[in-house]
């Protein structure tokens, strides 16, 4: 009989316990963000008002019974631990929404504030671990890498806090990785220098630019007539779009495609990309967010012009009888039909005229790669 009523009592508590249990759910929203770049002024702890809004934290008590609760944070750098604190709720409630504001923080928030006898959130604290992120942060922004904020919940205790696996927790990430320079390849020339002349079709357009598995890059082609090419001054606000990447079309490197391309007429290209930051991290609002290369140019012919070209340009070096040209095209070289000053290119009939210049003048020529 006392055996019997051991097990009944053991019955009866078991629906009590499972009462005082409390259980939380805790979400990020997002959960990850990917950006091109992040100040580090955008997550200064002393004005957290100033922040930019990148995620909201919710949290739910599951049970019946309003509750205090406490909030453990680490934040981490590529792996490594920054800052660990806790928070404890002023209140007992049933549910907590914070944003990034209320953790990034050495101030009391609406609900939170620092549990005693825990650190509050300092930048320097914060980078003291990392000498990368330090050099980095202290001249205005984050580098590339990926910075963690874990959150762990547990019903309010005086006691110390001890790693529970089976707390439960959330994670938001911040992705950074910057985007570097768009450098344009060919085919064409900087804008500003002489036309290149181009033939054969297709025509294929390259370009160098540093990938991060979440920037589009996009190809605008302008068409300019042949009286009048695009300058400096008029390429922005003349010519006619020729091609421009579909939406939802992803170039990273390069592109070739059989394209219309009209004998005479001018073309200018050039590559950009929208960037996200952490005041624009879905690239929305993307009119002061554009990250651009320079316009190259290039006038298209069709194959028999441009040999005709080519043949006129080494018919007049050949005037210059220099027996190391001569030579040199018996070897099978044969000229680009651009002659380069200052770094700055000419083709065409600037380039012709500039080799007969050349007439009756001592010239050496050296062959480099």
């Amino acid at each position: 009989m006392k055996r019997f009523l051991f097990i009944l009592v053991i019955a009866l508590l078991l629906p009590t316990l499972a009462v005082a249990r409390a259980d939380f759910s805790v979400t990020f929203s997002p959960q990850t963000i990917r950006v091109n770049s992040f100040n580090s002024a955008s997550f200064d702890p002393f004005d957290p008002d100033q922040q930019p809004i990148l995620t909201t934290l919710t949290i739910t008590n599951t049970g019946t019974v309003p509750k205090r609760i406490d909030l453990k944070l680490v934040l981490e750098w590529n792996n490594i631990p920054l800052v660990e604190t806790i928070f404890s709720s002023k209140e007992n409630l049933n549910s907590w929404t914070l944003t990034n504001r209320d953790l990034i923080t050495n101030q009391p928030s609406t609900y939170f504030d620092y549990k005693e006898g825990y650190a509050k959130i300092t930048v320097k604290e914060a980078i003291k671990n990392s000498s990368t992120l330090k050099s980095a942060v202290l001249a205005g922004y984050f580098p590339d890498g990926d910075l963690k904020f874990k959150v762990w919940v547990r019903e309010f205790s005086t006691a110390s806090w001890t790693n529970n696996t089976n707390l439960p927790d959330a994670e938001f990430k911040i992705i950074i990785r910057n985007a570097g320079n768009i450098t344009l390849l060919s085919p064409g020339v900087p804008i500003g220098k002489t036309p290149a002349l181009v033939n054969g079709i297709p025509i294929s357009f390259l370009w160098n630019s540093q990938l991060t598995d979440f920037n589009d890059y996009k190809l605008i082609i302008k068409e300019f007539p042949p009286n009048n090419p695009p300058t400096v001054n008029t390429i922005d606000r003349t010519g006619a779009v020729f091609y421009e990447t579909p939406e939802n079309t992803k170039e990273n490197s390069g592109f070739v495609e059989f394209l219309p391309f009209t004998d005479g007429n001018y073309y200018a290209w050039k590559v950009t990309t929208a960037l996200a930051t952490e005041y624009n991290p879905k690239k929305q609002n993307t009119g002061n967010n554009i990250l651009s290369s320079n316009w190259y140019v290039f006038q298209y012919v069709d194959e028999e012009k441009a040999a005709a070209s080519i043949s006129e340009f080494q018919a007049h070096l050949n005037m210059l009888q220099n027996s190391i040209l001569l030579n040199l095209y018996t070897q099978g070289y044969v000229p680009a039909g651009i002659v380069i000053i200052d770094d700055k290119e000419f083709s065409g009939q600037e380039a012709i005229n500039l080799i007969d210049a050349l007439q009756g003048q001592e010239i050496s020529v050296e062959l480099k790669d």
